[in-house]
């Protein structure tokens, strides 16, 4: 079986990505220092954004146990960024919200790297930045329709997705 040799578009998109990967691994990373969080804090409020889960549905998404989700969401409440409830059929099991404060949170990770985005797009003409977006939609088009339209909701983007409480 041979190899197939990768065209210049598939050198150009996977330079892009991988240029953009480290990109806004940077950015995330300086954002999560300035504000004081820790990576497991931010995928926690990440997840939340599509919706409010029982603790245990939380830890089963971050794979860690019912001990460190505990401490993980203890850590998130003092800091105002999600808050906890009992579930209405079962006091049993706890949910948990994004708090007001930890929207905003999560709407400044997206509003920065927009912002990286838009700087870096100024010294496009308008043209070019209409015809980058518009291959830019048919290539995550078809990388959509080549993964099956499915993508792992833990590396998922802010995209809302349905819950159930």
């Amino acid at each position: 079986m041979t190899e197939s040799v990768p065209t210049q578009v598939e050198k150009v998109l996977n330079n892009f990505a991988d240029f953009v990967s480290r990109l806004m691994v940077d950015q995330y990373q300086q954002h999560l220092a300035e504000l004081a969080l820790t990576l497991p804090q931010a995928q926690v409020l990440r997840i939340l954004k599509g919706g409010a889960l029982l603790t245990g549905q939380l830890a089963d998404e971050l794979r860690i146990s019912a001990p460190a989700m505990t401490q993980l969401t203890d850590r998130l409440i003092r800091k105002g960024l999600i808050e906890r409830r009992a579930a209405d059929d079962d006091r049993r099991c706890v949910i948990v919200a994004l708090s007001t404060e930890g929207a905003r949170l999560i709407d400044q990770f997206r509003e920065r790297r927009q912002d990286v985005f838009h700087g870096a797009l100024s010294n496009l003409s308008e043209g070019d930045r209409r015809q980058v977006g518009e291959a830019l939609e048919k290539v995550i088009g078809a990388l959509e329709s080549y993964h099956g339209g499915a993508v792992n909701e833990s590396v998922a983007d802010f995209r809302p997705r349905r819950r159930e409480q």
